[in-house]
């Protein structure tokens, strides 16, 4: 057996475990914060695949999107309410709407001020979805974080407030945060798809690339420090912005991260 199919079947090996791994059903109803008079309840619907899945936490809630190895999409939505009693927390909850229908998925329920205003809103709804490995993802939410795990496609992404956390991802990739953290792990030996960009505005970098991989990666940062552990990527710039860019494994499609008042650190990993 050659070193290559070696390699092949380590990194298959590897992609079926993170799989395995990814099908797990984390998200519940613990904890809660010190919030009062808090309830809530875990609900499950199933999505017809279309190739593509819209998904809109907005305001408040997070996304987190893992691959599996069924042909369907399952959704499972956490949805909370809170009130001044139990009583009131609980009617807010029955009148929460967790919709989804033609690719889409958002949440509609009670305003708590007259016209409708989103940032009075005592509800939220936060999203753990398992879809097939290729599909085309669009996610977006105000307050709250956004994963995406072993997932292929054209993938769109942003949030205001909350981290970011990308694995095994391929395709075309693109997103940001304003405020959160960045965190990106590259499986494989080269970018499947036309590249990666993402960034944040506030918050740090960090992203763990494969010896091995073919990639033409850069950074940026304005305000932090900026590293990266492969031979020949020279950071430029000392004080105030910073940059590097460098051909991974002999280079191939663009792997872009960035960010304003954070640091970046470019790992390699195996």
């Amino acid at each position: 057996m050659t070193i290559r199919t070696t390699s092949a079947l380590a990194a298959a090996f590897l992609f079926t475990s993170a799989l395995a791994v990814a099908q797990e059903k984390k998200l519940d109803c613990k904890g809660g914060g010190e919030r009062q008079n808090r309830v809530c309840e875990m609900r499950e619907s199933s999505v017809a695949l279309t190739g593509k899945l819209d998904v809109d936490a907005a305001p408040n809630g997070g996304i987190t999107v893992n691959a599996w190895e069924k042909n369907e999409i399952l959704v499972r939505a956490r949805v909370e309410a809170w009130g001044d009693s139990e009583a009131e927390a609980k009617q807010r909850l029955g009148e929460v709407k967790v919709l989804t229908d033609g690719g889409k998925v958002k949440s509609d329920g009670p305003r708590s001020q007259p016209g409708g205003k989103w940032g009075q809103q005592k509800w939220s709804v936060s999203y753990e979805i398992f879809t097939p490995t290729k599909i085309d993802l669009g996610l977006r939410s105000v307050n709250g974080g956004l994963h995406i795990n072993n997932v292929s496609g054209n993938l769109k992404f942003e949030t205001v407030n909350g981290g970011v956390t990308l694995a095994g991802v391929n395709g075309t990739v693109k997103g940001e945060t304003v405020n959160g953290g960045v965190n990106v792990d590259i499986a494989g030996s080269r970018w499947e798809g036309t590249g990666l960009e993402v960034g944040t505005v506030n918050g740090g970098v960090t992203i763990s690339v494969p010896a091995s991989f073919a990639a033409n990666v850069s950074a940026s940062t304005v305000n932090g420090g900026l590293s990266a552990d492969f031979e020949g990527a020279v950071v430029e710039g000392k004080w105030g912005p910073k940059k590097v860019e460098f051909k991974a494994g002999g280079g191939g499609a663009p792997v872009k991260v960035s960010t304003v008042n954070g640091g970046v650190r470019i790992k390699k990993k195996g």
